[in-house]
Order: C-alpha cells, then sequence, then structure tokens
C-alpha cells in the first residue's frame, strides 16, 4: 500500500476500516458538507455503501485513473481527512485533487503540509506534469490552502456547477512539474 509521510502527517491509501474516522470527521459538519458534491454521503450507512462502490467501480472500470488517501495525524494515531486524485490523465500526465480536512483540525497548517506532501507524490513519483485543483469561493480557507502549497491562480469557472440546489462558481489552481523544480529550487538555495 502505498504511503508518505511528512513530519506531522501519514497519507496512505485509503481503506474501509478509515471510513468511519473519515466521515464522522467532515460529513457530519454542515460547514464542510455544503461545500461536497451531492452524491458525498451525510450518514454512515449511505456513505459506506459510496465508498464501497466508488473504489469498487474505479477499481474495475477505471483502473488508475484515482487515488484516494487517508491524512493520519501521527500525534494522534488518527484520520482527520482525505486527500483525493481524480482524472488521471496518463497520457497528459495530469490530475486534478481534492481534499476534505475535519473542522477540529482547521487552522493548523495540515491541509498545506498535506497538499505539498502529495505534489511531491504526483511529480516525484507517479510522474505527473500537471496536478490541479478547484475550491468554492464561499470557502476562502480552502484557496488559502493551495496557495501555502505552491499553487499557482489559473482563473474562476463562473456559475459552473449546481450545490445544494445553487450555481456556484469554481476557482482553479494548479501546479506543472516545472513549477514545482523550481520552488524544489528556491528552498535549497536558502
Amino acid at each position: 500500500m502505498e504511503s508518505f509521510e511528512t513530519e506531522r502527517l501519514i497519507l496512505q491509501h485509503i481503506n474501509l476500516s478509515d471510513m468511519e474516522a473519515i466521515y464522522r470527521s467532515w460529513v457530519y459538519n454542515p460547514e464542510i458538507y455544503r461545500f461536497l458534491a451531492p452524491y458525498y454521503a451525510n450518514d454512515s450507512d449511505t456513505a459506506r455503501k459510496w465508498i464501497d462502490e466508488t473504489l469498487q467501480d474505479f477499481s474495475e472500470a477505471n483502473p488508475g485513473s484515482w487515488e484516494l488517501f487517508a491524512i493520519e495525524l501521527k500525534s494522534a494515531n488518527e484520520v482527520i481527512g482525505v486527500f483525493e486524485l481524480t482524472g488521471i490523465d496518463r497520457e497528459v500526465r495530469s490530475a486534478e485533487v481534492g481534499y476534505h480536512l475535519g473542522k477540529k483540525w482547521w487552522g493548523n497548517g495540515y491541509a498545506a503540509e498535506a497538499l505539498r506532501a502529495l505534489l511531491m507524490y504526483c511529480f516525484e513519483n507517479a510522474a505527473l506534469n500537471r496536478v490541479s485543483a478547484y475550491y468554492d469561493p464561499r470557502n476562502p480557507n480552502s484557496g488559502r490552502v493551495m496557495q501555502k502549497a505552491g499553487m499557482i491562480y489559473e482563473g474562476v469557472f463562473r456559475q459552473c456547477q449546481i450545490r445544494r440546489g445553487e450555481l456556484v462558481d469554481r476557482v482553479y489552481y494548479a501546479m506543472l512539474k516545472e513549477d514545482w523544480d523550481m520552488c524544489q529550487r528556491s528552498r535549497t538555495s536558502h
């Protein structure tokens, strides 16, 4: 099972035993749930069914096009959120990243730390050239996570999706392998 560590976190491919902690930490919180796509479940039975079906669908129908990582806080030995790589395109060498972190752990820099680790995995292990992410502008903290991780603002897709019956924008950020390499060079030169 693929896993990697930061100073405070472990990111590893998810398994079903992680799901209860993940859904308890963020799906049940209305401040988080309102920003999630409607297919995310807000009760544990639906959540378990959703993850079972999702893992099966992607492993059978789209092998290698999706990866899901649990974020574990080392000091507490506790799963605090999830990162996902979706739309992995091996020809273009691109993917999109999404993340959810339990509110209890907001404001500690965990999301940005995990995103930097995931970007390192994408560029140095998975041989990707481009990683993109978007956030709902009603959730600016998510955008700050992308900025702190070094991702570059690309633009806004206006009213391009419906969340809970409301048309909303998407604000896009991305990083290319060359951006990552430049960030690494500037870190080592200081």
